[in-house]
């Protein structure tokens, strides 16, 4: 779990609340300075991976985000689609900080990632999460075999999907950096979609668990 989590409720509200004012304070400004001058807006471009990372604590609190592992989580979850998205600068922050960059991180999200998946075909099997629902998110980080494998059905992602990997690129970038180690450029333009129904999910129930136990046992010869 992000160990922001395992403090008092009461604390985590506190602090949600005031990373949320301190956060918004730099979108004020750029506002303000925009009235009279259009050209400071593309200072939004920055701000961006501030405002995620200033939103992710109470959008986690209200419900916004709901997360299956420490590192995957999905947005606006219902009964009808979850869309699932790796975790952002927060989550990295509190739960990627004591791996080292490299393979020991990219192994690691990919473990959580995988996690994720197992904790949402409990909830299925537990009837938590009817077996109808859409699965879908857009991944540049698995391959389309793996994918394939766990029977997600790949396809090129719409232009709301892409738009909103290139809106969060600042983000993305450093991230993907560490994960390999190097200062690395994500190839967004090769990103899919990947969707799958719950009771597919629940089909790939066994070369899901077989790859979280292979990629578990290469984390302990790290």
């Amino acid at each position: 779990m992000n160990d922001f989590y395992k403090q008092p409720k009461i604390l985590q509200w506190i602090e949600a609340l005031l990373l949320l004012l301190f956060g918004f304070l730099p979108a004020l400004s750029i506002i303000e300075k925009g009235y009279s001058q259009p050209i400071f807006y593309l200072l939004f471009i920055i701000y961006i991976p501030i405002g995620q990372f200033a939103v992710t604590p109470l959008f986690r609190l209200i419900g916004v985000y709901k997360y299956y592992s420490p590192m995957l989580l999905g947005y606006m979850a219902n009964d009808r689609q979850i869309d699932l998205h790796s975790g952002g600068s927060f989550d990295y922050l509190f739960v990627m900080r004591k791996y080292r960059a490299g393979i020991e991180i990219r192994t690691k999200l990919l473990l959580y990632h995988i996690e994720g998946l197992i904790k949402k075909i409990e909830l299925i099997e537990n009837k938590s999460i009817p077996e109808t629902v859409n699965i879908v998110g857009t991944s540049y980080f698995f391959n389309d075999r793996t994918l394939g494998k766990m029977g997600f059905d790949i396809k090129n992602p719409s232009l709301f999907y892409r738009l909103n990997l290139f809106i969060n690129f600042i983000d993305l970038i450093w991230m993907y950096s560490l994960s390999q180690g190097k200062l690395s450029i994500p190839n967004l333009w090769k990103a899919k979609k990947a969707s799958i129904s719950g009771d597919e999910l629940i089909e790939g129930k066994k070369v899901i668990e077989d790859l979280y136990d292979k990629m578990k046992n290469r984390t302990t010869t790290l």
